[in-house]
């Protein structure tokens, strides 16, 4: 279970199925939008939200873990495609403290993930010189076209 550092919300993962609780009144709490599902239709075994309270990790049994936008608690909507470990379950998920790292623990091994999207976009630039078109319409067809890197 986690709370969020901004508001009263309480992420619990409970056999498997992640929900969100409204908790302002702790004797009548109350359940926020539908469960969050865990990996491939697999349970869902950690959580933790980042330190400002708009993301929500949900460590799963298939080896991955899934980011969540929770700025609105009651529609949460997933952010990218899961980050893959192993294939043990993900027993424990934590943000850094500014937020722009998460780890993930799995049979015995902890991944840190940098989600500092500038910096990911430096590398790709460094390492790519950006997308051509071809290349767009390949990996990111569901967005219009726009040149990269610079270009």
């Amino acid at each position: 279970m986690a709370f969020s550092p901004i508001r009263h919300t309480l992420a619990a993962s409970i056999k498997g199925t992640t929900r969100l609780w409204d908790i302002s009144d702790p004797a009548h709490p109350r359940p926020l939008g539908p469960p969050l599902p865990g990996g491939t239709g697999l349970a869902a075994d950690s959580v933790a939200f980042s330190p400002g309270g708009t993301t929500l990790a949900n460590g799963n049994d298939d080896g991955t873990t899934r980011l969540w936008d929770v700025t609105d608690p009651a529609h949460p909507r997933p952010v990218g495609q899961p980050l893959p470990g192993s294939t043990a379950a993900v027993d424990s998920v934590a943000f850094s403290p500014g937020g722009t790292t998460l780890a993930s623990s799995s049979d015995g091994t902890t991944r840190l993930w940098n989600l500092n999207v500038q910096y990911a976009i430096q590398r790709i630039c460094a390492a790519t010189g950006g997308l051509t078109p071809r290349q767009w319409n390949q990996y990111i067809p569901q967005l219009p076209y726009e040149p990269s890197c610079g270009h």
